[in-house]
């Protein structure tokens, strides 16, 4: 049963409606199927439903981007989180939104401020700040979550809110911090508290009424295929959290997401078993919700080696063939290409430093003898990965993944006792002994080998990466910067400081016979130039053109 819909007929408390009387070019269901071929639009989080993130233009390439300078820098004034957002612009609007619950709306070419709504909410359990990554939209309305786990509609033009549905508590540790998803006539969305002894799920509602059609739970209770592999009534706590922005095929009708850590994290003898669904690829039917396939990358976890990474939608040689793929970069260090009909492993390799597992002849990992009691190994990737949650792109001309990874080991000590649901209870202690390194690596998709990789200054990287026809890879790094790389060789042909971190994916699109490149800039953690720390800085986004 559905929780109750609050329908509004106005724009509620906290919203501020600024001039926008143009009507709405709608964001039709082709225009989702076939986002790369607008150019001059980012309608959905990872540009097309297979989360590419590729840009086609080549106005800005590899002779012109040393040009590249700033049109427009739209400061937010928010602070207290990393600016994370996915930037989506159509019909003379761009959609931001930041830490602590803002959503803002621009005009794409003057930054000037069209409307925006504050979202008051209580305070919320939180394991890893207040982020937000960005909006769903379908046919005029714009759809977003927020920290305390509600999903809202509103008018895209006005701002006028027109429905606000309840995905989870927020006093059980619910939160919203992904973008939504729209498939069909369903906006879909993940919920965040991993940490807190949640029962994940994955919801879809409709985009006109915002009732709940269906609900996925991550865990499956007793009686259902998997609840084995919990021990005792461990799945009601078992977390396998859903707070990365999934994907969607049209062609074999089937949305993939990726799961999350089983809680306690860090410590895995509470759950005896495989704790399925968690850290795990998921194929569902996307009119009622229902398990098509999975695939776990890491069984009965205890290094914290989410799988919330998007599923990317490829097709790509492999053994000669022409395979269509569902292919995720794990936190765990390695690249899964999976069967998209049927999830059957078709390869792994490593992207980054490996040392906890090795694989069988199905991808499952096995377990090093040494990691059976890690506390005296220094386990890579560690607590933050390899991959966390920015975003890759992947780029059909060269055929490359580009990854934003961390290579930062992390010892691993668990502790003695049952965990609380409630609290953040990560079963264990993670102790960092050494600094980390960041960089973006190229993975090639036709030798499942590193093409190259570049270091970027910081202990990680936290920052997505957008592919170009142009023959460029843009992402940023913890010292402020963006970048602009050549994609075959990971040259840097142009950077340029923006004044804090860089935690967001870049994007593009072209207006007018112009290409622009858009980055947010903004940190929750103090900025360092030359060992100066520079202090917390607030949200600003930045649009380039040429």
């Amino acid at each position: 049963m559905s929780k109750p819909v609050r329908t509004i007929a106005a724009f509620s408390v906290g919203a501020l409606l600024f001039a926008a009387t143009a009507a709405a070019q709608d964001v039709t269901t082709e225009i989702l199927t076939n986002a790369q071929n607008y150019s001059d639009r980012w309608v959905t989080y990872g540009r097309n439903y297979g989360a590419w993130r590729y840009m086609p233009d080549t106005q800005i390439n590899r002779d012109t981007v040393a040009n590249l300078r700033p049109v427009w820098i739209k400061q937010t004034g928010v602070t207290g989180g990393a600016f994370e957002v996915t930037a989506l612009v159509n019909d003379g609007r761009m959609y931001l939104t930041t830490a602590n619950s803002h959503l803002i709306v621009v005009d794409p070419l003057t930054g000037a401020e069209l409307w925006r709504y504050d979202h008051d909410f209580e305070d919320v359990d939180l394991c890893c700040g207040p982020h937000n990554r960005g909006v769903a939209l379908y046919e005029d309305k714009v759809f977003w979550g927020t920290l305390d786990a509600h999903l809202m509609a509103f008018d895209a033009a006005t701002g006028i809110q027109l429905w606000d549905a309840e995905v989870g508590d927020h006093r059980e540790s619910f939160s919203v911090t992904g973008a939504p998803l729209v498939v069909k006539d369903m906006v879909l969305i993940g919920v965040g508290g991993g940490e807190f002894g949640i029962r994940g799920y994955i919801d879809a509602y409709d985009v006109n009424t915002g009732e709940r059609r269906w609900r996925f739970y991550t865990t499956p209770a007793e009686g259902e295929p998997g609840n084995e592999t919990w021990e005792g009534d461990s799945w009601k706590t078992g977390g396998a959290p859903t707070w990365v922005t999934g994907t969607y095929d049209p062609e074999t009708d089937q949305v993939f997401w990726g799961t999350g850590n089983p809680w306690p994290d860090i410590n895995n003898n509470a759950r005896v078993g495989d704790n399925l669904y968690s850290n795990s690829v998921v194929a569902l039917n996307p009119d009622n919700g229902q398990l098509r396939w999975y695939f776990q990358t890491s069984p009965r976890d205890e290094f914290d080696h989410d799988s919330t990474s998007e599923p990317m939608i490829i097709e790509e040689m492999v053994n000669g063939q022409l395979r269509k793929l569902v292919v995720q970069v794990s936190r765990n260090g390695h690249v899964y290409a999976l069967d998209r009909m049927t999830g059957d492993f078709v390869y792994a390799a490593e992207y980054t430093k490996v040392n906890w597992a090795e694989r069988d002849e199905t991808g499952k990992p096995v377990l090093k003898q040494e990691m059976y009691e890690p506390r005296n190994t220094v386990v890579f990737p560690g607590l933050y990965g390899g991959k966390n949650w920015p975003p890759a792109s992947y780029s059909p001309d060269t055929h490359m993944l580009y990854i934003p990874t961390t290579e930062w080991g992390t010892t691993f000590i668990r502790r003695e006792g049952e965990g609380r649901p409630g609290s953040m209870d990560l079963g264990g202690i993670p102790r960092f002994d050494t600094q980390g390194t960041g960089y973006v690596v190229a993975f090639s998709m036709l030798t499942g080998e590193i093409a190259w990789q570049h270091e970027v200054p910081g202990s990680f990287n936290w920052s997505g990466t957008l592919a170009t026809g142009g023959g460029l890879v843009f992402g940023g790094g913890a010292d402020g910067y963006l970048y602009a790389f050549n994609d075959e060789t990971g040259e840097v042909l142009w950077m340029f400081q923006t004044g804090s971190g860089i935690y967001a994916p870049p994007t593009s699109f072209t207006i007018d016979g112009k290409q622009y490149i858009g980055i947010a800039s903004g940190t929750r953690d103090p900025v360092t130039r030359a060992g100066v720390a520079t202090g917390i800085a607030p949200g600003n986004y930045i649009l380039f053109s040429l």
